[in-house]
């Protein structure tokens, strides 16, 4: 019965699965270098590293990067502090420069930091992806970089020159790691995820934004 129920969620909610990944593709067509910083283990980036001449995955946490690594998802892998490693490399040495679930683990002033040296590095696009306002985390995986510790609007994203696409539904219906607030959980998953069709574009209370600068 759980397969039958995998496969009719697949069917169903492929395109919205696929709409975050395909943004992103879309995004950096032009793309032949990529930066993902804070990589984590994300499978579904393959889709757009494959067809890239070089991507490095920069993390912190070991059993992330052995993932990754062991999943290809990038050419190259860093295992170091982000700051150190932004700090020591050279003006636009990425045409794109991605961080998708990080900058919400950071406070605002390293989270401002992050993002003028994202604008530094990269030669064509930054992408940012991140709850739309604050939303609580707490640490799992025994990953202590798990907690969420501030939140980021989309007016302050307009401000930095940010266009921004909404996912995930009203951010009304979802909690912590993205989970279904309200019952029947499936009746409300696939309402959450079919409403993406008028948060992507309309992202003002949408769950999560993907907030993207063209630098060209």
């Amino acid at each position: 019965m759980s397969n039958v129920k995998e496969k009719i969620d697949n069917f169903l909610l492929k395109p919205f699965y696929n709409q975050f990944i395909d943004d992103i593709n879309e995004q950096t067509m032009d793309c032949d270098s990529m930066l993902d910083i804070g990589c984590g283990f994300n499978l579904a980036i393959k889709k757009i590293t494959y067809r890239m001449k070089h991507s490095v995955g920069l993390d912190v946490f070991l059993p992330s990067i052995e993932k990754a690594k062991a999943s290809e998802t990038h050419t190259e892998f860093v295992l170091e502090d982000v700051k150190t490693y932004l700090e020591r490399m050279p003006d636009n040495s990425f045409d794109a420069v991605i961080a998708l679930d990080l900058i919400e683990h950071l406070t605002k002033e390293d989270g401002f930091w992050l993002i003028k040296q994202m604008e530094r590095l990269a030669k064509k696009k930054v992408l940012i992806f991140t709850p739309n306002g604050f939303v609580p985390q707490t640490p799992y995986d025994n990953n202590p970089w798990q907690e969420h510790i501030s939140g980021w609007e989309i007016s302050e994203m307009h401000k930095f020159g940010y266009t921004v696409l909404g996912f995930g539904g009203n951010k009304n219906w979802r909690g912590e790691r993205f989970a279904i607030k309200y019952k029947p959980r499936v009746l409300w998953k696939y309402v959450s995820f079919y409403s993406q069709v008028y948060y992507h574009k309309h992202p003002k209370n949408a769950y999560a934004i993907l907030c993207v600068k063209n630098l060209s």
